[in-house]
């Protein structure tokens, strides 16, 4: 069937009726939702495991003595979350006190917030190995950098390494259980 117009010239032109094309509404349709779904478990929005699980947030120094000042100062950055000049003033700490366990921890962190996790790791497993307040932190830290990776196999075997009645053991536990 087709429309009937009139020219300018008085004479009548067949405009053929557009038909509405169900089969591609349909497809359409079906894209939109396999799109909306993929993005749903996709999330990109989201601020993904090592974000969700990460524990040390905000940086607290008790220290004393002459470094006080310079700790102090790196937690105000890394606080901020500015920590890549919070990673500066604590390596130039760390490299002269490889020993001090809270500046260990959080120095670490920087490491893995500024895409450094092997170095991180290296740090982090000598608070693991000795004897320090932060052992089961650290290791949790090292579970952390490896999801960050996307290696959930050794991320797996750090969670597995906290111990029942630690203070990370629960969330370790829920952690290991999405991997």
């Amino acid at each position: 069937m087709a429309n009937i117009h009139f020219s300018e010239e008085g004479k009548h032109a067949e405009t053929p009726l557009k038909k509405a094309n169900y089969k591609s509404f349909v497809l359409w349709i079906g894209i939109v939702v396999v799109l909306g779904v993929g993005l749903f478990i996709w999330a990109p929005w989201s601020s993904g495991l090592y974000n969700k699980y990460e524990i040390s947030k905000q940086m607290s120094v008790t220290e004393r003595g002459e470094s006080a000042g310079v700790l102090n100062k790196a937690a105000e950055l890394y606080n901020a979350g500015d920590y890549t000049a919070a990673r500066k003033i604590m390596q130039r700490e760390y490299m002269s006190n490889p020993q001090d366990p809270l500046l260990s921890y959080y120095f670490s962190i920087t490491l893995i917030k500024n895409s450094q996790e092997h170095e991180a790791r290296t740090v982090l497993k000598k608070l693991y190995e000795g004897e320090s307040a932060f052992k089961y932190d650290a290791a949790y830290y090292v579970a952390l950098s490896y999801i960050k990776q996307d290696n959930k196999k050794e991320a797996l075997i750090w969670l597995s390494k906290i111990p029942q009645g630690t203070p990370n053991y629960q969330k370790a536990k829920e952690l290991s259980g999405k991997l």
